[in-house]
């Protein structure tokens, strides 16, 4: 008879098979997007119209330290957030991604808006980040929390922190609003 099947090299395998299925489900268990809605601050994301001045409109006379409302579509980047700080950008809805074509294979990540000319993108591109009480970008990633996803339409309201000639503008979000699933789908251009 060989170690294995004794009962002390049974009771060993049974107990590293034992830990090994704990540890698995403890790292099953653990959703990074709901994790993260727990960190947010209470209040922060909600579902509505998702309405307001674009990003465009907004761009044109924001000042730092004035309390803005702008309403756009997350994308204008392969990656639109960023991993492991609350940042997104926010793209103007005038502006076509990829997706609004007629041809939805034309493009594997169609919020990056690659069809646009990077100026004009530029233009119509806001940076919002959702902050700690020091000023800082919460450490954690918001793709996929509660609905937050590329091409999804949202209105953002919070204080205007950065802004430049070249284009540069920072919101810290106090209010993110997703459009409702039912008019989510709808252009981006109503």
């Amino acid at each position: 008879m060989n170690a294995s099947q004794t009962p002390t090299g049974l009771r060993a395998l049974s107990l590293c098979v034992l830990l090994l299925a704990t540890a698995l489900m403890r790292c099953t268990d653990a959703s990074p997007p709901n994790q993260a809605a727990t960190m947010l601050p209470p209040g922060l994301l909600t579902v509505g119209s998702a309405e307001g001045p674009t990003v465009m409109a907004v761009k044109q006379n924001a000042t730092t330290g004035e309390r803005v409302t702008m309403v756009g579509r997350i994308g204008g980047s392969v990656r639109p957030f960023v991993q492991q700080r609350a940042v997104f950008t926010l793209v103007d809805p005038a502006l076509p991604s990829c997706a609004d074509g007629g041809d939805p294979d034309h493009c594997a990540t169609p919020w990056d808006y690659c069809c646009e000319e990077r100026a004009r993108l530029r233009a119509a591109t806001a940076t919002i980040e959702v902050v700690d009480a020091a000023g800082e970008p919460l450490p954690i990633g918001l793709l996929g929390v509660q609905g937050l996803d590329p091409l999804v339409t949202v209105s953002v309201t919070g204080l205007v922190t950065e802004r430049n000639d070249q284009g540069l503008l920072v919101i810290q979000a106090e209010r993110i609003e997703l459009r409702a699933a039912a008019t989510n789908a709808a252009s981006p251009r109503d």
